[in-house]
């Protein structure tokens, strides 16, 4: 017992200052955690087709995919959603191994012409 009413006697010691230093240095690793989860998203909405390259734009960068030299295969999901009802998932598999997703909650003119477009470039690819 009296061990603990010494550790609430040390905390009063501390003053501002500390809890300022302590408060700082937990926002920026929290920080750091939530910038390098942006970093490794492999997942993306925005994207611009431009030939057969395709861009995709995530949170923080920005990937360019040769569709002719660097897909291997893709394929079109629907997601059936209870609150959002459905949306559709275009994955793309790359030559590396690696898969790209990008997200579509509705299918707009530039998603049937990306469609389009990797029917042309690969014919292993579903709907």
């Amino acid at each position: 017992m009296a061990s603990f009413l010494d550790l609430i006697r040390s905390t009063k010691d501390l003053n501002v200052m500390d809890y300022l230093v302590v408060t700082i240095v937990s926002i920026l690793i929290l920080a750091l955690l939530v910038l390098i989860l942006l970093l490794n998203s492999k997942t993306g909405k925005n994207f611009k087709l431009s030939g057969k390259t395709l861009t995709i734009w995530h949170p923080l960068k920005k990937e360019e995919i040769n569709l002719e030299k660097d897909l291997r295969s893709w394929k079109v999901r629907r997601i059936n959603l209870l609150w959002r009802k459905k949306l559709f998932a275009l994955n793309l598999e790359l030559k590396s191994g690696v898969w790209k997703k990008i997200y579509f909650r509705s299918r707009t003119e530039q998603f049937k012409q990306l469609v389009a477009t990797l029917g042309e470039v690969s014919p292993k690819g579903r709907i």
